[in-house]
């Protein structure tokens, strides 16, 4: 008899894996195989289980069948592991933001470490004796909730018709459950929520739906500036008729939102199977942009301008701390010329800008470069130019070219899908003494360090970050030199 979809397998949780899930083997004691002699062949294969932590012992549903591992999820819990605390939020875990907030934060921590060390391992093939020695304790947020200066919630209607909005569970891009708190922002972001919801069901609003292209609310999009206090609400509809958006905006003029919200924007969006999604945002309150700051830690403050549409790291003090890592593993005197590949809007480069020479900027994508050099621009930054090209082009025109300026130190974030083949190869032709990698992907992280040490590139110091506590994302920055090493 072979495994089919459905059965159901005891199950230890033994570690997590990257990607959140519970990581166990299945334990097929000797009186069940007598009674069930087929499930012998699976003992001791590796199953993925959501939702579950290590001490976890459980009835497992199988839902994918797979030579080398499983997967499943929970149908019965028979012995809950000590490692499993009450999540503060009661949308847990239905919603899919916090998938560790059952957890001791501490716990998270070390789960954390130890897939940046396995990755390094298992996929980097780097000895353990060394990733003991260069890989540093993970940084932790001091702010472990209410930590996040963007949301973006979307509308729903439950079967009922009411109008709903929250956020989706896990896999259910069409369902939308009605949030009542959340703590990853600051409690505004619960209030405005109940705010514009309460306005939509006053209204009689129609909810947007993407498979028929028919109704109006789409989206709310909220903004902090953790430094600035600065407010931006957003929210984005179809192009359909909006004959209540006067009565929308009046709401943010009056009591308590008057002196609040800094900029009240309504963006329009028409999306068509094979057509180009055009979008448009009109300031209906204030002004169309927020200030968000970031401390160096010289003390002085870089000040950036935020749209709607623009790209900002999440968690802004755990940004400065990790953009500090980047300077300081750059080792920075003043005197070098740098390189920020995928440089995105340009906030390493402008971090790096007060230690270097001169910093160079490329990014393929031209709105974030047209942010990039506003962002210098606005904090008085001459030294730091950023250009609009692929970094892989870019660095093979770069190597011909007699008059382009050899780097000191190559800094680099690239996509999570890590670098392309060739650009290791192309960055080791610069001769390059240093390069700082940061990356929100271990596994590919891991994979890009192994090309980097074949060619002669070992990383001295691997440093993870904490930037999205309850949720399993670590950053990591590392520190590679040019230097020779036996593999």
């Amino acid at each position: 008899m072979q495994l089919k979809k459905g059965d159901l397998i005891p199950v230890i949780i033994h570690k997590l894996a990257f990607g959140g899930a519970g990581l166990g083997e299945c334990q097929i004691s000797q009186e069940l195989a007598e009674q069930k002699p087929w499930l012998k062949s699976i003992s001791g294969i590796k199953i993925f289980v959501p939702d579950t932590i290590p001490g976890d012992q459980l009835l497992v549903s199988l839902t994918k069948i797979k030579s080398n591992r499983l997967e499943g999820k929970i149908h019965s819990f028979t012995k809950l592991s000590a490692l499993r605390i009450e999540p503060r939020c009661q949308h847990f875990p239905v919603c899919g933001g916090c998938v560790w907030q059952n957890i001791e934060y501490k716990n998270q921590l070390s789960y954390k470490q130890q897939q940046v060390q396995e990755a390094l391992a298992h996929l980097g093939n780097f000895p353990e004796s060394e990733l003991l020695r260069i890989i540093k304790p993970i940084i932790l947020c001091n702010s472990p909730f209410e930590y996040r200066n963007k949301m973006e919630f979307s509308f729903g209607r439950s079967q009922e018709g009411k109008v709903m909005l929250g956020l989706h569970s896990p896999g259910m891009r069409h369902e939308v459950f009605d949030l009542k708190e959340c703590f990853l922002p600051s409690g505004i972001f619960a209030n405005l929520v109940e705010v514009v919801r309460d306005f939509a069901k006053k209204e009689k609003l129609e909810v947007y739906d993407d498979r028929t292209q028919d109704g109006l609310l789409k989206n709310l999009i909220i903004r902090e500036g953790k430094n600035t206090g600065q407010i931006m609400v957003n929210l984005v509809t179809s192009a359909n008729s909006f004959p209540a958006i006067n009565r929308f905006k009046e709401l943010f003029k009056i009591g308590i939102w008057k002196d609040k919200i800094h900029s009240l924007l309504w963006t329009t969006v028409m999306q068509s199977r094979g057509v180009p999604t055009w979008r448009e945002s009109q300031v209906l309150v204030g002004k169309a942009t927020i200030h968000e700051q970031l401390k160096l830690e010289n003390g002085h403050k870089l000040d950036f301008e935020i749209s709607a549409q623009s790209f900002f790291q999440p968690n802004t003090h755990q940004a400065e701390i990790l953009y500090a890592q980047v300077v300081k593993l750059a080792g920075l005197t003043g005197k070098e010329v740098v390189y920020d590949l995928y440089c995105g809007t340009g906030t390493i480069g402008l971090f790096c800008a007060h230690a270097a020479k001169k910093v160079y900027g490329i990014e393929s994508v031209k709105e974030a470069i047209e942010n990039a050099r506003a962002n210098a621009k606005r904090n008085q930054i001459s030294n730091a130019e950023f250009i609009i090209e692929d970094v892989g082009k870019w660095l093979g025109d770069n190597q011909s070219n007699p008059q382009s300026i050899a780097p000191d130190v190559v800094v680099m974030d690239p996509p999570r899908a890590g670098l392309n083949p060739d650009i290791p190869q192309k960055i080791a032709h610069l001769k390059v003494p240093k390069i700082v990698y940061v990356s929100c992907n271990p596994a590919t992280l891991a994979r890009d360090l192994r090309l980097f040490y074949d060619l002669g590139y070992f990383p001295e110091i691997v440093q993870p970050v904490d930037m999205f506590p309850h949720t399993y994302h670590v950053e990591t920055v590392v520190q590679l030199k040019k230097t020779k090493k036996d593999s």
